[in-house]
């Protein structure tokens, strides 16, 4: 297939194999992503591109999606996709960006950053986040009517990505707990029951009517159970191998 007239093809499904093929083609694959990139005139396509970029091998893709993530005149989902398409390219090393976006004017980037940075992240946001997290619980209502989904809260809610980045970094430290388990025992009637559910059994230190203890988390579990499905593959999984991938190339898609 010719990438170039694939990925700029009206046809949908033209399209998507393009995209699947450019992702296998290694450098060169990335370069046709970036020049479709450059040409194409919808957002749909531009996000697909993106997406594609995420998973992509080459030596420009991080540049770009780092430049879409700085650029606020970008649409939103172009935007978001890019930042979940850096944190699948790069892992640990986007957390500068991640916590960049903490402080995003568009109120939905924060979401994405901190699924982010709770699924590959270091821990240069930490007092960041725990930040981010005092100043969400005491601007939220107290008792809040609406709960959220068990089975969706992962996509629900800012506040357990947070908890899961402070989590996965405080595992060994009390130091570290204790700051994040005071703040969610006195802030308690802020978060939604199914938040309240999920600390209970994840991290029960938080509960009040449980003991205010050092708790041995662990962070595999946090990163792991925040990183589905926004972090799967989209192109790798089910389709040809690589003919050629650059060792040592960070792959938060095929993360346990």
């Amino acid at each position: 297939m010719n990438l170039e007239v694939g990925l700029l093809d009206e046809d949908e499904d033209v399209f998507e194999t393009a995209l699947l093929a450019a992702v296998h083609a290694g450098p060169s694959g990335e370069r046709s992503l970036l020049n479709a990139l450059r040409s194409t005139r919808t957002e749909d396509r531009a996000t697909g591109l993106v997406a594609a970029l995420g998973e992509a091998d080459g030596p420009d893709g991080v540049e770009a999606l780092r430049a879409i993530v700085a650029q606020p005149v970008d649409p939103l989902e172009l935007r978001t996709t890019a930042v979940v398409a850096l944190t699948k390219r790069q892992g640990a090393a986007a957390s500068d960006v991640l916590l960049g976006c903490l402080v995003d004017p568009d109120p939905s980037m924060p979401g994405y950053a901190l699924m982010g940075l709770a699924s590959v992240g270091d821990d240069r946001a930490w007092r960041e986040v725990l930040e981010w997290l005092r100043s969400t619980l005491n601007d939220r209502q107290a008792n809040h009517p609406h709960d959220f989904d068990d089975r969706t809260l992962v996509a629900q809610s800012d506040i357990v990505a947070a908890v899961s980045y402070l989590a996965q970094h405080a595992a060994e430290s009390w130091d570290r707990q204790q700051p994040v388990v005071h703040l969610l025992r006195l802030r308690w009637d802020r978060l939604r029951g199914a938040e309240q559910r999920w600390l209970t059994v994840s991290w029960p230190a938080c509960d009040p009517s449980q003991p205010q203890v050092f708790t041995e988390l662990e962070p595999t579990w946090f990163a792991d159970w925040i990183s589905e499905p926004l972090f799967d593959a989209l192109f790798r999984e089910g389709g040809p191998e690589p003919e050629e991938r650059p060792a040592g190339h960070p792959q938060l898609s095929e993360a346990p």
